[in-house]
């Protein structure tokens, strides 16, 4: 595939901004399906009733805390079997994007970001599929910026890190910006370095901890991710590959 700068400024380009919704993705698919919406259009919501995580779980928000947003992407030739370094790369974009806050993150496998084991941020995305291709993209991103209080549940948010309130718009426009850079370089051509990028963040990784998978608890060191998004860990001698939903971190 050519390297191409089509997709340079186009994140961000057309924003739809919604006090309310079920949830950012739910409101992409629909602007999909009805032909409303151009490559890069983002929406916007102050609050959302079914937020959702990764499998399954809920997104709970504080209206007008947070940034919830969904960018519609329409790749150019991107096949299902690459589907997993939309996460590599959209996961490096928030990583660049709180280090313009001087915040130090990482990725925890596969898709939530934390700052000291907290969780600030996480991704959900949804692929429409055209054969063996993926014609849409729905990426949806759950950020917190300025919520203080998450009833016990071990998260943060910018505004805790910096100890200031900061304007959410500015935090998108930041996160537009790193998209637009990165996102334009979305060929086959730099799957090595965003592979690499995103491995450079991985939470715990070369460091002893404590995972179960489906034959109990063992402690292990996380090496890598595989070129199929797949998570490698060593266990002793022995290196093990996990997909999504194959291994929980947890502790001792």
């Amino acid at each position: 595939m050519k390297q191409s700068n089509a997709i340079v400024n186009v994140f961000g380009k057309e924003i739809i901004h919604l006090s309310h919704t079920d949830s950012t993705n739910n409101f992409a698919a629909t602007l999909i399906s009805d032909q409303l919406c151009q490559n890069g259009t983002a929406i916007l919501a102050d609050s959302q009733s079914f937020g959702k995580g990764q499998r399954g779980n809920s997104w709970h928000s504080e209206s007008g805390k947070n940034l919830l947003v969904s960018f519609i992407f329409k790749p150019d030739n991107l096949s299902v079997s690459r589907q997993h370094e939309l996460t590599w790369i959209t996961s490096i974009c928030i990583v660049k994007t709180l280090g313009i806050f001087n915040i130090e993150s990482q990725i925890k496998w596969p898709n939530d970001i934390l700052i000291r084991g907290k969780k600030i941020a996480g991704i959900l995305i949804e692929n429409q599929l055209s054969g063996e291709f993926i014609s849409n993209s729905i990426i949806g991103i759950g950020l917190n910026v300025n919520q203080t209080d998450f009833n016990g549940i071990e998260a943060t948010s910018i505004q805790l890190d910096i100890k200031k309130e900061i304007s959410i718009e500015i935090v998108f426009n930041e996160l537009c910006h790193q998209m637009n850079s990165l996102f334009s370089k979305f060929d086959e051509s730099e799957s090595k370095k965003r592979k690499s990028a995103y491995e450079t963040h991985l939470y715990q990784k070369n460091t002893q901890s404590f995972y179960e998978d489906e034959n109990g608890k063992f402690e292990g060191e996380i090496i890598g991710v595989k070129n199929n998004g797949f998570l490698e860990v060593k266990v002793d001698e022995e290196v093990r590959e996990y997909g999504i939903k194959e291994i929980r971190y947890c502790s001792k």
